[in-house]
């Protein structure tokens, strides 16, 4: 299970837990596989992220590397690995880094589509 953000979503995934609006009404029950419509209504609801059944953000990240070329994904963690320092013990920092490298390899896939969206540096 995973917690995913409502962009992050595709058709066919499975909610491992019932996805609710911001005031606990069900929109979609535990054990349902996603539609577009059901994404369509989850942005309607403003909810932000649900529960998938045998995900996490670990393997997104994993797939989009795999998509990648090889020295795009390498300037990349090096990028970040600049900015973080080692964080083995700290598990917040490892999740943040996670988050960012996912969010840096969205956008490194949008400029190589052709996509108006450019990468920011500092």
């Amino acid at each position: 299970m995973g917690i995913l953000n409502i962009n992050d979503l595709k058709v066919g995934m499975v909610l491992a837990k019932s996805a609710k609006n911001r005031h606990g009404a069900v929109i979609l029950g535990k054990g349902n596989a996603l539609t577009e419509k059901h994404i369509n209504s989850f942005k309607t609801w403003g909810i932000t992220g649900v529960d998938i059944k045998d995900i996490d953000i670990d393997q997104l990240v994993k797939e989009e590397m795999e998509a990648m070329p090889n020295d795009i994904v390498e300037s990349i963690e090096r990028e970040l690995d600049e900015l973080f320092p080692p964080f083995e013990a700290n598990p917040v920092m490892e999740e943040i880094y996670k988050l960012l490298k996912k969010l840096r390899l969205r956008q490194a896939a949008n400029q190589t589509n052709g996509s108006t969206d450019e990468i920011e540096k500092d």
